[in-house]
Order: structure tokens, then C-alpha cells, then sequence
């Protein structure tokens, strides 16, 4: 149970602070400029909503993108050309994008569906051509009606735009006309095109078309220049087909016969080219996703959340580590009192000789180096000595009181055993009396004094007897050079 409150404090603490990456789709890559005029923003996917906005003094152009983090929290990049910097800022759900300009200009912001990046570029309305006006107006209706996008895409392309060819094969080969997609994405190319995802557009057109060398060949050349391992095809969708080949009812667009007349006509520089207004609306005034309060509640809340998770697994943990403190001093507690009631034979033996040393009158100090003897032991070893002290107690009392004694033999032969008792201790007077002056020289003497003393070496008395004399150092050693020097003599 700790184990998973343990686990579930850890992923709800991941899924508060990093919830950025659970709602966002995209990831931010990087950024660069170049040409001058183009920033190109790449992705992890191309990103679905985003909204740009242009300042007042049309200097700063504001690009906010939807669903997309960042692993940086700031990036930024710096150019010598018109763009003078791009600065990136992440918040929690989006990141905006500022871009500085030395000077007013317009913009258009691009798909680049191969290379997963939105492509920003720049230019000065007031000196466009006509090609050049038809192909921003085409990049600016990509995103309401590819039909409208088309022509003038197509009108722009038809004066040798390079980029225009890019975009008008791209919605050829978007709707599955592979045919119409080659022969456009090949012209654009001898013409110039500098937008790298032509080269991904011919590979995936050649692979449509079963041309397997053309495929690499194309492939190759687009991993060389974007510096990549590999690359996903785009989405094909014939259902666009019908969209994107019909024609618009209104296009806003100077036919080239009106410009083959007007160009035979003296240019009037008062009346120069309306520019398109793009949006503009003030940076300020975009909203976050969350208020301010609403982000205050939600932060306490999740604070809530995570304090009441943390104090509920520290008490488990304290509860945990309390059973485990009772259930070490329960077994410390019987190991004790086994290893009290169960003392090594060894051990006990040793003790009872150490503690029979107190009982002599002259008792050592104990060293320094004496081992310590615990209380249990010594105490025990005091019951051994009272209990020998009581058994030699006993025994005196019954030497002193013999008839209260029980016998554990017949009456006749407890009689014979007190008379051989009484001889014996007779025998040991004799022999203690006996002095080595008065031991005799002559063999028949010493043979009279032998018998006398009950010394037969036929009966068992008489081997004690020897072997009493043989105890008696001092008379055995007498007795044996007066024996054995006589027999010599």
C-alpha cells in the first residue's frame, strides 16, 4: 500500500508540473534565417493553429502557435539583413514568436508541409511586381481557399516565379495528380527555386510514378540540404482534386492582356499599388488561455493535492517503521532469555571453577584486564556454590550422625564393612607410629614385623598395605636400602 501512494504521488507530481507536455502536440526544433528576408521555424510536426500579428510602426511582426512547447524557455537568432532578430518566448501551452525588422515591411506566413516549418517572409509592398503581388496572394490564401491559391499561384508561375511553381506543384500533387506535379516541381527547379521542400516534393512525385532512381536521386539531394537521416512523405488526399481545380468566380488579379495594354501607357507613380493590409492587432492584446486567478486556484489546488498525498505517505512510512521498531525489541527481549536460560556446558564449568576461587580465604583483587562477567552469570554461579557448599554440609552431618543414615546394605555385611573400616584405621595408626630407627635389619625380623602388620601379599589387605607404604615416600625409600643392602652385604 506505501508502495503504490508512493507511485501515485510521483506521477500525479509529473503530470501537475509538466502538464505542458501532456496537452501540447508539437515540439519547437530550432530556427534560421535565410535568405535575409526568410525565417523558418521548425517543428516536430507542422503545426495546426496559429495566429500572427503585426505592431502599428509594422517593425514587429508577433507569431503565436498553439499546442506547441519548447525545451528552451528563450531562444533567439540575430541577422545583418532586414530581419535584425528573432526572439522565442514558451509559455505554458504556446510559444510566441517576435520578429524585429529594421524597417515597415509586410509579411506572409507559409506551411512548409515536407519540412514539418511555417516560413515567415518579408517584403516591401509598395515595390512588388505583379508576378510577386499574385504569389503573396497566393501564400495568403492558402489557408481560406485553395482554389483562389491556385491561380494566382499559377498566373505567378506563368511569369517564371520560381517559389510560385513550388507552391502550385505542391496542390497538384496534394490532390494526387503526380503528372501535372513533375512537370511543375521540375521547371521550378531549372528556374531557381530556393525552398528546399522541392526537392521532397519531386522524391515522393517520382515515387507515385514507380521511377525508383529519380526517388533516390531527389531524396538524396533533400537530406543533404536540410541535413537529415530521413523524411516522412505528405498526406495525399484525392478529394481535394475537385476543390483545387475549380475555378474561382471572382479573382482579383490584372489579366496579361490588360497589362500588355497598360505597359504601352505612361506609368502614373501617384496611383502605385494599394498594399494588402494584414491583420494587425497589438501584441498586448492577445489572451492567455488561463487567468491569472484561474491559475492561482489551480496552483492551490494541485499544492492541496500534493501536501495531503506527501502526509499520507509519510504516516504510512512512520506506522511501517514503528511495527518494525516493536517486532526488533520483542526479539531482542527472547533472545535474552534464551540465551539466559540456555548457558553452554563449557562455558558454565569455567565459571564454576572461577567463582570457586572466591571461596578461599585469600581472595585477589580483580586486574584491569579481567574480563567482565555479567550479572545473570554471576548469580548462577552462586547457586552452584551454595548448592556444593549444602552437599558438603550434608555429608559432614552424616559422618557425624551415622545412624541417621539410612543403609543401603544388609545389617551383616554393614557389620563386617564398620570391623574392616576399624582395622584399617588401626593399620594406618601402626604404620604412622612406626619409625625408621625401629624398622629391623634381619630378614626374619622384618618378616615378623610384616606379619604383625598384616603385610601378606597373598590378600587384598596386604596389596593395600603395600601400597600404603609405597605412598609413604620416606619409609619406602628407608625399608628399601636396608632390604636390598643387606642382600647384597
Amino acid at each position: 500500500m506505501y508502495w503504490k501512494i508512493k507511485k501515485l504521488s510521483i506521477l500525479l507530481f509529473f503530470v501537475l508540473f509538466f502538464n505542458q507536455y501532456l496537452y501540447c502536440e508539437y515540439f519547437y526544433q530550432r530556427m534560421q534565417i535565410a535568405p535575409l528576408n526568410r525565417l523558418t521555424i521548425y517543428f516536430s510536426d507542422i503545426p495546426k493553429v496559429y495566429n500572427s500579428y503585426l505592431n502599428s510602426e509594422k517593425t514587429i511582426i508577433s507569431l503565436v502557435i498553439e499546442n506547441v512547447n519548447s525545451k528552451l524557455i528563450m531562444d533567439s537568432v540575430i541577422s545583418d539583413g532586414i530581419i535584425k532578430k528573432v526572439e522565442l518566448k514558451k509559455y505554458s501551452n504556446h510559444i510566441e514568436i517576435n520578429i524585429y525588422l529594421k524597417s515597415p515591411r509586410g509579411y506572409t506566413v507559409s506551411p512548409l508541409e515536407f519540412s514539418r516549418a511555417l516560413m515567415v517572409e518579408v517584403f516591401d509592398w509598395n515595390s512588388l511586381t505583379q508576378n510577386e503581388d499574385n504569389y503573396r496572394m497566393g501564400q495568403l490564401s492558402l489557408s481560406h481557399n485553395l482554389s483562389v491559391a491556385r491561380n494566382y499561384f499559377k498566373f505567378a508561375f506563368e511569369e517564371n516565379l520560381a517559389n510560385a511553381g513550388y507552391f502550385l506543384g505542391y496542390l497538384y500533387l496534394k490532390s494526387n495528380l503526380p503528372e501535372n506535379a513533375k512537370e511543375i516541381f521540375l521547371k521550378a527547379e531549372n528556374l531557381g527555386c530556393n525552398i528546399p521542400d522541392i526537392f521532397a516534393a519531386l522524391a515522393q512525385t517520382y515515387y507515385l510514378l514507380n521511377d525508383k532512381l529519380s526517388y533516390e536521386k531527389y531524396k538524396s539531394k533533400y537530406l543533404a540540404e536540410q541535413k537529415l537521416t530521413s523524411f516522412n512523405f505528405i498526406e495525399i488526399k484525392p478529394e481535394l482534386k475537385d476543390s483545387i481545380l475549380k475555378e474561382p468566380l471572382e479573382i482579383f488579379l490584372t489579366e496579361k492582356r490588360q497589362v500588355e495594354v497598360d505597359s504601352t501607357q505612361v506609368k502614373d507613380t501617384s496611383q502605385t499599388t494599394k498594399p494588402i493590409i494584414i491583420k494587425e492587432v497589438p501584441n498586448e492584446n492577445y489572451k492567455e488561455k488561463y487567468s491569472i486567478l484561474e491559475k492561482i486556484f489551480i496552483f492551490l489546488v494541485a499544492s492541496i493535492i500534493m501536501v495531503a498525498l506527501i502526509l499520507v505517505t509519510l504516516y504510512f512510512k512512520w506506522k511501517k517503521e514503528k511495527n518494525l521498531l516493536e517486532i526488533k525489541k520483542k526479539f531482542e527481549s527472547e533472545l535474552i532469555k534464551q540465551k539466559s536460560a540456555a548457558i553452554p556446558n563449557k562455558i558454565a564449568a569455567k565459571i564454576y571453577k572461577k567463582t570457586e576461587e572466591f571461596t578461599k580465604p585469600s581472595v585477589e583483587e580483580p586486574t584491569p584486564n579481567q574480563a567482565y562477567i555479567n550479572p545473570d552469570i554471576k548469580t548462577l554461579a552462586e547457586q552452584i556454590i551454595d548448592s556444593k557448599r549444602a552437599e558438603k554440609q550434608q555429608e559432614a552431618n552424616e559422618e557425624e550422625n551415622p545412624q541417621q543414615k539410612q543403609s543401603r546394605y544388609p545389617p551383616r555385611v554393614e557389620i563386617a564393612m564398620q570391623i574392616q573400616k576399624e582395622q584399617a584405621e588401626l593399620f594406618k595408626k601402626k604404620i604412622d607410629k612406626l619409625e625408621t630407627s625401629s624398622i629391623p635389619t634381619n630378614h626374619e625380623k622384618l618378616e615378623e614385623l610384616a606379619r604383625n602388620l598384616g603385610i601378606n601379599k597373598t590378600s587384598l589387605l596386604a596389596r593395600k598395605n603395600i601400597e600404603a607404604i609405597e605412598k609413604n615416600k620416606d619409609l619406602y625409600k628407608d625399608l628399601f636400602e636396608k632390604f636390598f643392602h643387606k642382600k647384597n652385604d
